[in-house]
């Protein structure tokens, strides 16, 4: 620590950073590392930053989540194998209805009541939002993770009362500007959210109409 980190150009938060922030709110010393960390609290709080990291991910973000995502079928089984890192799964329903559904990590026809399909499907397009590793997600989202899960784990270790109080604030914070960032990626629109759409920073009637006009299904003529 000193002057000399003014200038120090910051970099994105690290599993280890993370875990060193948990310690010190329950008052224990930093470590170095995490391989073969010896240090009792620190594995605990490794536990609990990946769990909560999971946990926050199934919700799905502009960053997670993949539409029409293609899945192919293994030609030697038969079956469509899906990935053990997606944990939302859901086919495209305007060429699909609810003709599949997930079951395990095998695609499931719910219509024959099989995970066999026939020559004539290759493959099946889906929905889908991924677990990614601490490092492929963005600042934010693992900022946030990192102060809910020093309240986890104050609560956990100490059941202070106090330290929940103080780290709840910084929680809140970071859901905050995690929603922000969210917001501007996403930029959602009542009238042209979606899969597939360039939706319009504002609306303005004659601007609302584009979409349909382009596609030939109204004239301003």
């Amino acid at each position: 620590m000193g002057l000399q980190n003014q200038g120090v150009t910051p970099t994105r938060t690290t599993l280890l950073e993370a875990v060193n922030v948990c310690l010190e709110s329950v008052g224990e010393m930093p470590v170095s590392s995490l391989d073969g960390s010896q240090v009792d609290e620190a594995r605990v709080a490794e536990r609990v930053l990946l769990e909560l990291h999971k946990e926050a991910q199934t919700r799905g973000w502009e960053w997670n989540t993949e539409y029409s995502y293609p899945f192919r079928k293994d030609a030697a089984t038969n079956e469509i194998v899906v990935p053990a890192n997606v944990v939302r799964w859901r086919p495209n329903l305007s060429a699909y209805a609810r003709d599949y559904q997930l079951r395990g990590q095998k695609v499931y026809d719910r219509v024959n009541r099989t995970t066999k399909f026939p020559a004539t499907i290759t493959e099946i397009e889906a929905d889908v939002v991924w677990l990614l590793p601490w490092d492929s997600c963005p600042e934010p989202f693992n900022r946030y993770v990192l102060a809910r899960g020093a309240r986890v784990f104050a609560a956990r270790v100490l059941g202070d009362d106090s330290t929940v109080r103080f780290t709840l604030m910084d929680e809140q914070i970071a859901m905050n500007e995690l929603m922000r960032m969210e917001a501007e990626n996403e930029e959602y629109n009542l009238l042209t959210s979606g899969p597939g759409l360039r939706p319009f920073p504002t609306y303005s009637p004659g601007r609302g109409l584009a979409p349909r006009i382009a596609g030939g299904g109204l004239s301003l003529a």
